[in-house]
């Protein structure tokens, strides 16, 4: 049992079918400090004009207004956060990209945000920044454009460099690299577009 003074109450919405008009009348005599939505649920909530503090699921079953709605509002209330994401990987392809254009959301709000699993840790970069090996999650570093271009890429640093090429979608120029022998810090930049950056080891 937990002390709900400590610890508040907490209101779990889930992806069930859910009957609207008793969930209504029930919130109007029960409070809670906390309102978490699993997949679904975030429609419940919609519907209810509900505040959610937290949610969580592949939102396959999810309005893509709604789920914006929400994740807008969520990132909004963590600028200054760090937010990493576990188990957006799985074993689904669309659900994978579906998550990795949850990260552009972060990215156009400022917020450092990260998907990571046993393998790999994904994540977006609009601009110029630094990568040290002690940091790196693994050995390998790829880069992989996120907006059909990006202009003007410039990798240092690392085993493979480059100098001011322009990076289409599709190509696997810049897929496979990792840090030169003795050195620890190296440097990406570009001019223009969005680069996912993908930090893995093999199985």
């Amino acid at each position: 049992m937990t002390d709900n003074k400590t610890f508040g109450k907490t209101l779990l919405l889930s992806g069930g079918k859910t009957d609207i008009d008793f969930v209504s009348i029930y919130l109007k005599s029960h409070k809670f400090d906390t309102v978490v939505c699993a997949d679904s649920g975030l429609e419940t909530a919609c519907k209810l004009d509900v505040k959610v503090d937290c949610f969580m699921g592949d939102f396959d079953s999810v309005s893509p207004g709604i789920l914006d709605k929400y994740m807008n509002k969520m990132i909004k209330s963590s600028i200054d956060a760090q937010i990493i994401i576990i188990g957006a990987t799985g074993g689904r392809i669309d659900h994978l990209l579906a998550n990795i254009g949850i990260l552009s959301k972060a990215l156009e709000n400022g917020v450092e945000t990260y998907i990571i699993d046993s393998y790999n840790k994904i994540y977006l970069i609009d601009g110029e920044t630094e990568l040290y090996k002690d940091d790196i999650w693994s050995k390998y570093i790829s880069f992989y454009p996120y907006t059909d271009e990006v202009k003007n890429l410039r990798l240092s640093g690392l085993k493979y460099e480059l100098e001011g090429v322009d990076v289409i979608k599709g190509s696997s120029r810049t897929v496979s690299n990792e840090f030169a022998e003795g050195i620890d810090k190296a440097y990406v930049s570009f001019d223009s577009g969005i680069l996912t950056v993908i930090q893995s080891k093999d199985k």
